[in-house]
């Protein structure tokens, strides 16, 4: 069983404040698509968006294990590593996530 979190616009706001995106545009289009449901306590994924939410992980999974195949955890680090510093190089932010 999931455990269901609630969460404010405002709270999801400030967590994301270091993305340039529009979240708000993004609740709005989850809640057309009934994948989202706004109460006085917050935010909350129904049974459609939380299915969603569940196909949207196990994609990444799949993904993330086909990219990482044949390579250990210390080259993937190595190549992050390298990857931020030359988005550092560039101008940019070497320590985004």
């Amino acid at each position: 069983m999931t455990t269901t979190r609630q969460y404010s616009r405002e709270q999801l706001d400030d967590q994301h404040a270091d993305f340039d995106t529009d979240f708000h545009t993004a609740y709005d289009d989850l809640a057309s698509r009934d994948w989202l449901t706004e109460t006085t306590n917050g935010l909350t994924l129904t049974e459609a968006g939380e299915a969603g939410r569940l196909r949207a992980h196990d994609r990444n999974a799949k993904v993330h294990a086909t990219m990482r195949k044949g390579i250990d955890d210390a080259e993937c680090a190595a190549t992050i590593d390298v990857l931020r510093r030359v988005v550092a190089n560039l101008g940019g932010n070497g320590d985004l996530p």
